[in-house]
């Protein structure tokens, strides 16, 4: 009774349960100050301004030019480490002493930094330059420039990519708007799963089967995305490529029972993923190329929802062992296992892309996002409330959270910094989403 209960709340199983038909009900530049830390909580942030794009060849007769910098201001604004003033009219190209009087303006109105972008429209390509200043010293002193190119329909990825550099240039770091995030939509008997931009735009389906599709989960190399999918009729896990759509859905394990939960190993070359292979659910190693599968967990418990440190040297799980279900972890062989928390019922593994922290869900009444340090020190919760809110996502610079919550009735996703700011719900239609994953930042 004890492991049927702890099955009908896992989310990695419930679903499956209750649906399958056999079942009961550039580096930075050199001597520039860096003026972000970003492993605080996004309190103290850098003004940038950021006019509309300066066309200098060609007709924008889309809009363009207004698009990138509206993009990659709200890019900025969401990744918790600028307030961007607003730009205004384009600063005329190669015009030193207009450039010095704009300039001017916004450091007066206390912006530190500004984005210069210059925009070239030739036939179906868009080629953008972005000159970034330094407001802050006598001269307006350029800090970085730095050119790119998309197709037209990439518009929006090419503003992504202009606010990614902003933010490594003063971090160290890329930022996360040059990402995706999967996602469940569907009622029950009819899910299928989608792919948008990191915040919500250019939302489309990645599959269109008809059938019950769960637990996406991006490959380290951000082309393919692992689910499980009833498409055969049974819980099978399979393999898409959402950028690829001439290439056919690959099955990864079809095996008798449940196939469930994947989870990529850091290089790409395994798969963790939950059997019932032998009627218990248990933990196993697919290699990708060969098909070879390896039993990690032999335990009485349920044994599910691996989840692999960045390191690759390690797995962390949820099993029921203690008497409840908690957070675990082995080594990558299923050796040396040991309890990571400890007093509730914890679900929803989720390792930090730096390795020191392990997001999981508590249920206490309603769910809730905790957090843990990796060696099993210092839970704190991450959120509390309103409602349930649970299967967070990393973003890949390990400051970001996605997740899903029901705090206005339905089901949506929404992220936030670690600290539980800068929260903010992906606009993403009317029907309820679930289960985010957010991919690595794309090739």
């Amino acid at each position: 009774m004890r492991r049927t209960v702890f099955a009908a709340v896992l989310v990695g199983l419930v679903v499956i349960a209750s649906l399958a038909p056999w079942a009961t009900p550039s580096a930075p530049a050199q001597g520039v100050d860096v003026y972000i830390n970003v492993t605080g909580g996004g309190s103290k942030k850098l003004n940038i301004a950021i006019p509309t794009f300066t066309v200098v060849s060609g007709t924008d007769a889309s809009g363009h030019a207004k698009m990138l910098a509206g993009v990659t201001g709200n890019d900025l604004t969401v990744s918790g480490l600028f307030s961007v003033v607003a730009g205004g009219e384009p600063v005329p190209a190669n015009n030193s002493e207009e450039l010095r009087r704009r300039w001017s303006e916004f450091a007066a109105a206390g912006a530190h930094a500004a984005v210069h972008g210059l925009l070239a429209l030739r036939g179906e390509r868009l080629e953008a330059e972005m000159r970034l200043y330094d407001l802050t010293s006598p001269n307006h002193a350029l800090i970085a420039s730095k050119k790119f190119d998309a197709g037209g329909p990439q518009a929006r990825r090419l503003a992504h990519r202009i606010s990614d550099e902003v933010v490594l240039q003063f971090t160290g770091e890329p930022g996360v708007a040059d990402t995706k995030i999967a996602y469940v939509v569907g009622r029950p008997g009819a899910r299928e799963i989608l792919v948008a931009d990191y915040d919500g735009a250019g939302a489309a389906p990645a599959t269109r089967n008809g059938s019950i599709n769960l637990m996406p989960v991006w490959s380290p190399d951000a082309r393919s995305i692992a689910f499980t999918s009833f498409m055969n009729g049974y819980p099978d896990l399979f393999r898409m490529f959402p950028f690829e759509p001439q290439r056919p859905v690959q099955t990864l394990a079809a095996f008798s029972g449940i196939n469930s939960s994947p989870a990529w190993s850091p290089d790409g070359r395994f798969l963790a993923l939950t059997l019932s292979l032998h009627g218990n659910p248990e933990i196993y190693v697919l290699t990708v190329a060969t098909g070879k599968l390896e039993r990690l967990t032999r335990h009485a418990a349920i044994d599910t929802e691996p989840v692999w440190s960045p390191t690759g040297r390690q797995i962390a799980f949820v099993s029921d062992r203690a008497g409840q279900p908690r957070i675990h972890v082995m080594d990558a062989d299923g050796t040396n296992v040991r309890q990571l928390t400890s007093g509730g019922f914890h679900t929803q593994p989720r390792w930090s892309p730096k390795g020191n922290i392990i997001l999981y869900t508590q249920r206490q009444g309603t769910h809730d996002l905790w957090a843990i340090d990796a060696s099993g020190a210092n839970p704190r919760p991450i959120t509390a409330g309103p409602g349930d809110n649970q299967g967070a996502a990393w973003a890949p610079d390990g400051r970001h959270l996605a997740f899903q919550s029901n705090r206005t009735g339905r089901w949506q996703l929404y992220f936030m910094l670690l600290d539980g700011s800068a929260l903010t719900q992906i606009p993403l239609g009317v029907n309820d989403a679930t289960s985010p994953t957010w991919s690595p930042r794309l090739p």
